[in-house]
């Protein structure tokens, strides 16, 4: 498990005391669990999986299966973007502002879908990266294989 652990730390792109800073844990917990002195409890199981909740409990405990949640689904999206890159599309009007119907009912306005141009998803343009930023100031670059 410290071997996951310290791939998350890389993945994250986060220091070992900025990471016990994170969930809330002691510096000299996270670093004698690093250096392989103890292991790690079930309460430091848990706040990382509700610091982290994108972390796949099932990676972290036992190493089955993708680090991040959804991981295989987002593999699966990237296809189906391939796929369709390849179609012929013609945008006869103007492009439009729309919003994915998940929006509804969401009452965070963080929460929720930004509009997004119609014609970025018409023109057969490809996806370069996509940057998730958190509210603790931190952020994720995804790079489409």
């Amino acid at each position: 498990m410290k071997d996951r652990i310290i791939q998350l730390l890389n993945t994250e792109g986060l220091s070992a005391s900025k990471f016990a800073d994170i969930i809330g844990v002691q510096r000299s917990s996270m670093s004698h669990i690093l250096s392989g002195r103890n292991n790690p409890s079930l309460d430091f199981i848990q706040k990382i999986m509700r610091a982290f909740p994108q972390v796949s409990g099932d990676w972290l405990i036992s190493g089955v299966g993708e680090m991040i949640k959804g991981q295989v689904a987002s593999s699966l999206f990237q296809e189906m973007v391939k796929e369709e890159d390849t179609a012929p599309y013609q945008v006869s009007q103007p492009p439009k502002l729309i919003k994915k119907e998940i929006n509804e009912g969401v009452p965070n306005k963080a929460d929720r879908m930004p509009e997004i141009e119609a014609s970025a998803f018409l023109s057969g343009k490809t996806i370069e990266k996509v940057v998730v930023f958190y509210s603790d100031k931190t952020f994720k670059e995804y790079n489409p294989a």
